[in-house]
């Protein structure tokens, strides 16, 4: 309590409440915006940045800017297990309702959604970032490895890179899917190096196509680098 920060005093189960639909809040905005983002791959000619920029910045009703960036899912330990055990809860207190669930239920639709995307090119996947977040070995709760598991789904191979988890793909790979699972800004900033070095290169072989769902990574050479969610100056759908 030295830093003063803000506290709430309470009884056990309104503090368990607080701590709780916290998490419910954090993986709510984020299965919306995630939506948005189906929605612009979908529709075509939508940057969901756009969008969701727009949405952040009303901050009469809609509330901050956190976690109001499309890309991945919630991840941890903390959120999608509180989120499975408020559907516990819905039952359990005969609600009548289970908004729980059908946040669950987005979120795993969503990873599919972006699996989906990665096995189009019919290539091996790797997933640069396998931890919940970056920085960290903590895999429980890791939206990459659900998105992982849907690839395995469709029938294709997937492999990880992240120093942290010491996972690494076989260096003889050949061209490969790369999704960049951890927000490039803070993990990977080589990659917006519009000339990559001789390091980057061996690790987008020529070929390769880059799935990006944060849209920073400009273009590579050599590679096909997709903005996920963003599908403006695409040809619309007939």
């Amino acid at each position: 309590m030295n830093n003063e920060p803000r506290y709430i005093v309470g009884t056990w189960d309104e503090c368990e409440c607080i701590k709780i639909f916290y998490n419910t809040f954090i993986s709510a905005k984020l299965s919306l915006v995630n939506m948005i983002q189906d929605v612009a791959e979908m529709q075509g000619n939508i940057d969901v940045d756009v969008v969701t920029n727009a949405l952040k910045n009303s901050d009469q009703r809609i509330m901050g800017p956190r976690y109001m960036t499309a890309g991945m899912g919630d991840g941890g330990a903390c959120h999608p297990r509180d989120n499975i055990a408020l559907r516990w809860m819905s039952e359990n207190l005969d609600l009548g309702y289970d908004l729980f669930d059908s946040i669950m239920e987005a979120r795993e639709v969503q990873a599919k959604n972006l699996a989906r995307k990665l096995v189009y090119a019919q290539l091996p996947v790797v997933i640069i970032g396998k931890a919940y977040k970056p920085h960290v070995p903590y895999v429980d709760g890791s939206y990459s490895l659900l998105v992982g598991h849907f690839v395995e789904e469709f029938g294709y191979p997937v492999y990880y890179d992240d120093d942290y988890t010491g996972d690494k793909p076989p260096k003889d790979l050949g061209p490969a899917t790369f999704l960049i699972a951890h927000d490039p800004e803070t993990t990977f900033l080589g990659c917006l190096d519009p000339e990559p070095n001789k390091e980057q290169k061996s690790l987008f072989p020529h070929g390769s196509v880059i799935i990006d769902p944060w849209r920073k990574c400009p273009d590579i050479k050599g590679c096909k680098v997709i903005h996920y969610g963003n599908t403006r100056n695409m040809i619309p759908k007939e």
